[in-house]
Formats: C-alpha cells, sequence, structure tokens
C-alpha cells in the first residue's frame, strides 16, 4: 500500500463568509427559504428546469443579506475559473457581524509556518505541493481576507443547502432522506481536542441538488464543525471541487464556509477555492491536509491545513454552547446526497473499495488530539454505513506513509 502513496499532490482551498441573522427578518427569511427548499427539491426530482420568481418582499430581504455579505473591497482577485474574491479589511469579514462577536478583540495574526503538533516523522513522509495553493500574485493585502463575492443566486442555493445540513444532528444516519453516509466515528468516553487526516480528492459527476464529500467532523451534542472536499453544483454553482467547511452551533448558526462566526485569516488562501486537479482513479491521486484543533487556552477552534498544519481561520468558542469547552466525538469518511428516487453521484471514486489507496477514497494519517497530545485513534471505531451500495472500512495504523487509515467509497447511480 505505501508505494501507492508515492505520487501525492496536495492543493488547500477555503471559502466565503456569510452571517446569520437574529432579528424577525431572518426568521422571515428562514421560513422563506423552506418554501424554497421544497420547490427547489421537486423540480430538480422531476427534471424540470425553470425560475422561480421572488417576490417583490423576499427580493428586498435577499438585497439586504447581499449588502451585509458583500463587503467594500480593498482589491478584487478574480480566479482562472471565474471566481471572484473582494479582499475585505481583516474587522468587517461577515464573521463578525454574528450576534455574539460584535464586541470581539480578534486580530489578524496569521502564524504561517507554526510548528505541527503531529510526531515529526509522521510529517516527513508526504510531501504536498503547496507551493501551488492559494491566490495568484501573493493574494489579497495584509489585513485583509479574501472573501468570495456573493450573488443573489449563490445566496439561495447556500441558504437551502444548509437547511439541508441542519437536519443532520444526531444520530448521524437521521439525516435529509436521500443523504447517505460511509463513515468512521469514534465517540469513546473521552474528551477529544481536535481532529485530523490527509484526505484525497475526487470529482464525479454531479447534477444540483446532489452533492458528493469527503470529509473530518468533530462535535459535540447537536453541535459540529466539519472540514473537506465537496463537488456540490448547487453550493458553488459549478462541478468542480471544491474545500468546504460547515459549522452548526444552533439556532442562528447553521452554514456553510464561514457564514456565521468562523473568523477568517489567511489573506492568500480562501476556504472555497477549487481543488484541481483531481485523483485519477488507479493512478495519481491528489490530497488535502485538513485538521481542526482547540487551543488549550483560548479554547477558540482553528482549521489548519498543509503538512505544516498552517492556520487559516478558527472558530471563536463563544459562539457555541457544548463545543465552547470540549468536543465528544470525531468521525472521517464520506457523504453524498440525491433527492429520492433520482440516481445518486456515488461517494469517493464513485466505485466499490478496492482495499487499493490507488483507487478507493481515504483518510489517511487519521488521529486526534487529547490533552494536547497527538495520537492515533482509539481502538473503537463504530461504523456509519446506512445502505449496501456504500462501504467504509477501519484499516487502523497500516505504517509507512499513509498510517492509520479509513477507506470509503460508493457506487454511482444508486436510487432510493
Amino acid at each position: 500500500m505505501d508505494k501507492h502513496l508515492s505520487n501525492l499532490s496536495g492543493f488547500s482551498c477555503t471559502s466565503e463568509l456569510f452571517t446569520e441573522e437574529k432579528d424577525v427578518k431572518f426568521m422571515g427569511l428562514r421560513i422563506v427559504l423552506s418554501y424554497l427548499l421544497v420547490c427547489y427539491l421537486f423540480l430538480y426530482q422531476n427534471e424540470v428546469e425553470g425560475d422561480r420568481k421572488l417576490s417583490e418582499e423576499e427580493d428586498l430581504e435577499m438585497e439586504e443579506q447581499l449588502k451585509r455579505l458583500n463587503k467594500p473591497a480593498l482589491k478584487t482577485i478574480k480566479t482562472k475559473y471565474g471566481d471572484i474574491y473582494n479582499c475585505v479589511d481583516f474587522y468587517k469579514q461577515p464573521a463578525f457581524d454574528h450576534p455574539l462577536l460584535k464586541n470581539h478583540n480578534f486580530h489578524p495574526e496569521v502564524n504561517i509556518n507554526s510548528q505541527s503538533n503531529e510526531p515529526r516523522e509522521r510529517r516527513a513522509k508526504i510531501l504536498l505541493q503547496i507551493s501551488e495553493m492559494g491566490l495568484k500574485g501573493g493574494g489579497c493585502p495584509i489585513g485583509t481576507v479574501p472573501i468570495r463575492r456573493i450573488t443573489k443566486d449563490d445566496l439561495i442555493r447556500a441558504k437551502l443547502h444548509s437547511q439541508m445540513y441542519a437536519s443532520k444532528i444526531n444520530p448521524l444516519v437521521d439525516g435529509q432522506n436521500g443523504t447517505h453516509y460511509a463513515a468512521v466515528q469514534f465517540t469513546s468516553n473521552i474528551n477529544y481536542d481536535g481532529v485530523g487526516a490527509v484526505l484525497n480528492v475526487w470529482n464525479i459527476p454531479v447534477k444540483s441538488p446532489q452533492y458528493t464529500s469527503g470529509r473530518i467532523k468533530i462535535k459535540n451534542g447537536a453541535e459540529s464543525m466539519e472540514a473537506g472536499w465537496t463537488v456540490n453544483p448547487g453550493l458553488y454553482g459549478d462541478v468542480r471541487t471544491h474545500m468546504y467547511i460547515y459549522t452548526n452551533a444552533g439556532q442562528y448558526s447553521q452554514c456553510f464556509n464561514a457564514r456565521c462566526g468562523y473568523v477568517h485569516l489567511r489573506p492568500d488562501i480562501p476556504v472555497d477555492m477549487v481543488i484541481d486537479p483531481a485523483s485519477t482513479y488507479g493512478t495519481t491521486q491528489i490530497v488535502i491536509t485538513v485538521s481542526i484543533y482547540q487551543d488549550p487556552v483560548k479554547l477558540d477552534w482553528y482549521l489548519k491545513i498543509n503538512d505544516d498544519h498552517t492556520d487559516i481561520g478558527f472558530w471563536p468558542h463563544k459562539i457555541f454552547a457544548n463545543l465552547g469547552q470540549t468536543a465528544t466525538g470525531v468521525e472521517c469518511g464520506g457523504e453524498e446526497f440525491s433527492p429520492t428516487d433520482v440516481p445518486g453521484p456515488g461517494m469517493g471514486s464513485g466505485q466499490r473499495l478496492k482495499y487499493d489507496t490507488l483507487y478507493d477514497a481515504f483518510c489517511g494519517r487519521t488521529h486526534i488530539k487529547v490533552n494536547n497530545t497527538i495520537m492515533n485513534p482509539p481502538n473503537v471505531p463504530e461504523y456509519v454505513i446506512d445502505n449496501d451500495h456504500f462501504e467504509v472500512a477501519d484499516k487502523g495504523d497500516v505504517g509507512g506513509m499513509i498510517r492509520y487509515a479509513i477507506l470509503y467509497g460508493g457506487i454511482q447511480g444508486v436510487v432510493t
């Protein structure tokens, strides 16, 4: 297995920042979007294409949201994929619209060369091409952060998909109809301070509102944070592979990509950038290194990427209730969604497991952090598989470059 990981390449990505509202207008918007979600799924489930006109009141609500989200830009950057990023003053990023972060004392301090908590021998064995990452030209000016420019269509799609995700609380398999999982979770009677893994990245055919993802997740009760890669045209408006994060921190804090409290730090790496190229079945595997760790003093949760575990942003502990202290479970694996009676996109590589890292989606070097110490997960994995067409395997510590390995996958075309 080790020789298959000798041709790894890595990219990292990030995402736009949004916010959720706490006032009456926001609650009204949630009701409107609940209706839109039903219409949206109905149209795609019956293969009907068409536009749903917003009422004047709905349109005004959207315009107000867009004004809050699209902050004044010091500089604008357009990627080769057509995505536009506004370089927004750190203190004006949408995260600080969160009602619990109004009186913050955060500063745009970025520790680009922070030393990894992972053992040195483990870090040295997989080389990632970090020079390929980030926005060209050095990204945004110091003191600003890249925020993807949002259109009205983006806002509608994002909120619809946030609502779909918001139903996936506990237990894991009690989520939205049409959502399938192949993951390993660890919920031993210990407190988790972090989770991390190397994920190989895939791009398989997906049609909106379907999605397919590979991710790590850390949780406590109904609250959770997850990060990884996804193909989600309903969220991003394209069929490319993107990195994403998802936050579930209560009624007013359920969102993708830092829209409700996640604070972005890096001026050159957005959290929703395209990951390109993706892995090729049977040959080169493209990977990203993703981890979420809690600062032992501040108790904030940091999102880190690359093999040197560069901080790109963090979740302030004050936006959480349970996760404001610690986590009680972690997981890694895959997920897909497709409306009922519509053939699904598949999971991972879109194929059944071959138990070979040249072919299978994997969480490699999977590790947890307990009492500020990095270690392998406990030897009590819980398998979460809700359909015979999807598979997951905890291989444990296989040594070599991949070390602790979790393999997952699922065939395309499954109808539920």
